[in-house]
């Protein structure tokens, strides 16, 4: 007796750019297109040095940017939420009748155990930052470091693409002052210290 066979599809999406348009992109968030998209789980086909660096680069500053919209305790969901929108963030098709709402809770939700597999190791490396190992995945609690100067730290690394938008919004607010932004540490202090931050990073 014959067996039938069954033939499974898969979506994928693709683009086509070169390795150094997407290593910088990686680096800088010129556009974020394809950094953004490199901030959820992915299957690589074809490994990269250039692009296994700066792809760990990438989802260390999008680790940055999501604790700088965070509080001092949070949970695994809500920092994997934070990071998968990144890439929406300022999408006008977000703001679209058709478009998916829960587009960003749906990705998490249907990725969990990948999210904290390709996270956790990165989260716990960073200093102030205390998330317990072995807790199921979106069970855990994570707690940071929020004080100025622990923020400042994050802030100051983020990657220059978006920093140079950050730093451009409070120029335009006329909140920095010439003697301020002479003084690096009380500059970059003064800004991780605003409540409208998170704001800020979301216009970027």
């Amino acid at each position: 007796m014959l067996t039938p066979n069954f033939v499974t599809f898969q979506t994928i999406k693709y683009g086509v750019t070169t390795v150094d348009n997407l290593c910088s992109d990686l680096l800088n968030w010129n556009t974020l297109y394809l950094a953004g998209r490199m901030h959820k789980p992915l299957r690589i086909i074809k490994d990269d040095a250039r692009v296994r660096l700066t792809q760990q680069v990438n989802l260390v500053s999008a680790v940055r940017a999501a604790l700088l919209t965070l509080p001092d305790e949070f949970s695994e969901t809500e920092l994997f939420e934070r990071i998968a929108g990144i890439s929406y963030s300022g999408d006008p098709r977000m703001i679209l009748p058709a478009e998916n709402r829960g587009k960003v809770g749906n990705i998490v939700r249907k990725q969990g155990e990948q999210f904290k597999e390709l996270y956790q190791r990165l989260v716990v490396g960073l200093p102030g930052v205390s998330w317990p190992v072995g807790s199921l995945a979106g069970a855990g609690r994570i707690q940071q470091d929020v004080s100025a100067r622990a923020r400042a730290a994050h802030l100051r690394k983020l990657p220059t693409g978006l920093l140079s938008k950050v730093k451009a919004n409070y120029a335009r607010r006329g909140e920095c002052s010439e003697e301020l932004a002479k003084d690096e540490s009380a500059y970059w202090a003064h800004l991780a210290g605003d409540e409208r931050l998170p704001e800020v990073l979301a216009q970027g």
